[in-house]
């Protein structure tokens, strides 16, 4: 299987998200990006840089270092680099040499916002126009929101599909997020897909979870209201709206690392009619159990894939998204201008 980085193409142009904000604190770190460790550190101020995790001297990991007056420092011969990703010190050298300017890292561009560092893994620098995603709700003060980390043996596409799939609830999230003694139902759906994005509307007036998570997330019995999108090139948002007030959000940033690794930043969000931040807990033990299952899924479905990485998938009409999301990808890695200019709507139905 060749490297994921040379899969993908034109799509590590893009952001994707390097770490949370609260993971950041007075020590570097280290995560990997399309197979590069880089390493993340703050300076004085707050303001974070990320850097190849590669000293230049013996290519010791420099996140093994430690931070000095918002600098970096080798753990292996205590070269130190400045935030530009200079060479500002080499101690053997003694005090008055002042290293090269060649001597020097190439520094990613990163955007820390809304909890999270963003971090720009293309070639070049990010155009003017390129702004890192920004996640719903979060400067809502009537909204509660929170994120977990999870590690997926998986890629992106497959995982995206996986975070939009309805028909899968009642298998892989039987008990929990679906009632398996419910009666089958057709559900009329809409696939429209325009500038780069999914959108599923999903129209079925009755609608729920089960009963547990019906009592959790809509006890007053409100009309519920589902929708799912994919946005390129590695985001799913899905809503659920009770009433014309409340609702739940869950919006997932899907992070390659290597061929068939990925982390995944799961925002959710909610606003609940009573004590919604009380609810906290509960919701993070049922939203934690899952995706805990849907890492079940993806590893089954990724070690299918470690003997025949070929996507010869046999699709029915209720693998629409799917297929328009593989679509969308396709674009992407090819850099074709047809990601952005690429519009369909189809009408399909299936059972759950």
């Amino acid at each position: 299987m060749e490297p994921l980085k040379k899969r993908d193409g034109q799509l590590i142009n893009n952001w994707y998200v390097a770490c949370l904000s609260k993971e950041l604190k007075k020590k570097p770190i280290q995560r990997v990006l399309y197979d590069e460790p880089v390493v993340l550190f703050r300076n004085p101020a707050g303001q974070v840089t990320c850097l190849p995790d590669r000293c230049l001297h013996r290519h010791a990991f420099l996140s093994q270092g430690e931070i000095l007056k918002g600098q970096l420092i080798c753990p292996y011969h205590g070269w130190i680099y400045d935030q530009k990703g200079e060479v500002v010190c080499v101690p053997s050298e003694g005090p008055d040499i002042k290293p090269s300017s060649s001597l020097k890292l190439r520094p990613y561009p990163c955007v820390e916002q809304d909890g999270a560092v963003w971090v720009w893994t293309g070639e070049d620098t990010p155009p003017e126009s390129s702004t890192p995603w920004r996640f719903p709700e979060a400067e809502n003060k009537d909204w509660k929101s929170y994120f977990m980390v999870t590690d997926f043996e998986n890629e992106v596409t497959h995982l995206a599909e996986n975070f939009v799939d309805v028909p899968h609830t009642i298998f892989v999230h039987r008990g929990w997020f679906r009632d398996e003694k419910a009666v089958a139902k057709k559900v009329p759906t809409t696939v429209e897909t325009e500038k780069g994005v999914v959108t599923v509307t999903y129209f079925q007036k009755e609608d729920e979870f089960s009963w547990g998570a019906k009592m959790l997330l809509n006890p007053s019995g409100h009309p519920m209201t589902h929708t799912d999108k994919f946005i390129m090139p590695n985001l799913t948002r899905v809503d659920y709206t009770f009433g014309e007030k409340n609702g739940f959000i869950i919006n997932s940033q899907i992070t390659p690392i290597s061929s068939l690794k990925s982390r995944v930043y799961t925002y959710i969000a909610y606003k609940l009619p009573f004590f919604g931040s009380l609810f906290r807990p509960i919701i993070s033990f049922y939203t934690r159990k899952v995706i805990e299952q849907d890492v079940v899924i993806m590893k089954n479905q990724g070690d299918s894939f470690r003997f025949d990485s070929k996507t010869t998938f046999r699709s029915t009409e209720a693998d629409e998204v799917h297929k328009e999301i593989e679509r969308l990808r396709h674009y992407g890695m090819k850099g074709d201008d047809k990601l952005f200019t690429y519009a369909g709507k189809k009408k399909i139905d299936f059972w759950i």
